[in-house]
């Protein structure tokens, strides 16, 4: 089962993330970041001027106190207190290192809508508030925000995500002729849709077992319509899918928007395989991750 993998896209994502505001043009973005790679540049020269002297220094009377055993504690006293200054200058750099490294994550997390794809927000899309995304979403570029998935973040955003209970909306989705599904085919059944996933469902690597599973269900519960919604970007991937899990009998479908369609933006589903449940009324009776046959077949179809 395809779980989305977070702890990668939050480990990047700085607190000052939620405190983004509109940059004001790449340029401006640039030359702060410019600024600070300077900055870090003249601390490293500093760094490779100011502390090897010292260790030198310390090096050299170290060898001299051996070769001078009666001015031995003296000069050691003084070897030590070199390597004490460099010991010094170091920690101070590293500080200003530190700092300085701390202030160019925060911009690149502060302005990375600005210059990095949306997807990865959009699947951490649970962990923020929809203020927070709104205005990190502004920071971006025309062209993110424009982009598949800076819109499914907008849509996110301004819509009441679905789930038990509601009513289930339907949308526009395609068959792998090529032709609009019409939801009517739908209607008056128990429809039983399938939100991709299918390559973690072939149970003993065997790529027909949901083909078999479906047929076990349709057979034992006529009323029940199986539909699978494949998450791709072409008629061509569709149509791999269905053949490649020999699901030409049943109803398998795409918007062409890959993890960004109404699934995951007005049903919230960041998890595939997701299953929801509708009743003959087309209302959300339940929704797991994974198929339950539980809830499939006692709870929803009624399967003894």
């Amino acid at each position: 089962m395809k779980k989305v993998l977070l702890l990668f896209t939050l480990l990047l994502l700085a607190t000052s993330i939620l405190q983004a505001q509109d940059i004001p043009n790449n340029a401006a973005y640039n030359s702060r970041m410019d600024s600070l790679k300077t900055v870090f540049s003249d601390i490293m020269k500093e760094w490779n001027r100011a502390i090897p002297p010292h260790n030198v220094e310390a090096m050299r009377l170290e060898k001299e106190a051996k070769a001078h055993p009666e001015l031995q504690d003296s000069l050691l006293a003084i070897a030590g207190r070199e390597r004490e200054t460099a010991r010094e200058i170091m920690a101070a750099l590293q500080a200003r290192i530190n700092s300085n490294s701390e202030e160019r994550q925060a911009l690149r997390d502060r302005y990375a809508l600005v210059f990095e794809d949306a997807f990865p927000y959009f699947l951490a899309r649970k962990q923020y508030t929809k203020d927070s995304l709104s205005v990190l979403l502004k920071s971006a570029s025309a062209e993110i925000r424009h982009s598949r998935q800076g819109k499914a973040l907008r849509k996110y955003i301004k819509n009441r995500q679905l789930s038990e209970g509601d009513h289930f909306r339907t949308f526009p989705c395609w068959t792998p002729d090529g032709r609009r599904f019409n939801w009517s085919h739908c209607k008056g059944k128990k429809v039983f849709l399938i939100h991709d996933g299918l390559w973690c469902m072939n149970h003993g690597l065997d790529k027909t077992a949901l083909r078999k599973y479906l047929e076990f269900i349709t057979k034992t519960a006529p009323d029940c319509f199986p539909l699978i919604v494949v998450d791709c970007l072409t008629l061509e991937e569709l149509k791999a899918a269905v053949e490649e899990f020999e699901l030409q009998a049943f109803c398998v479908v795409s918007e062409f928007q890959k993890d960004a369609g109404t699934l995951n933006w007005l049903y919230n589903d960041t998890t595939t395989p997701t299953c929801h449940y509708l009743d003959e009324n087309r209302a959300i009776m339940f929704v797991t991750e994974g198929i339950e046959p539980e809830i499939l077949e006692h709870q929803f179809l009624g399967i003894k």
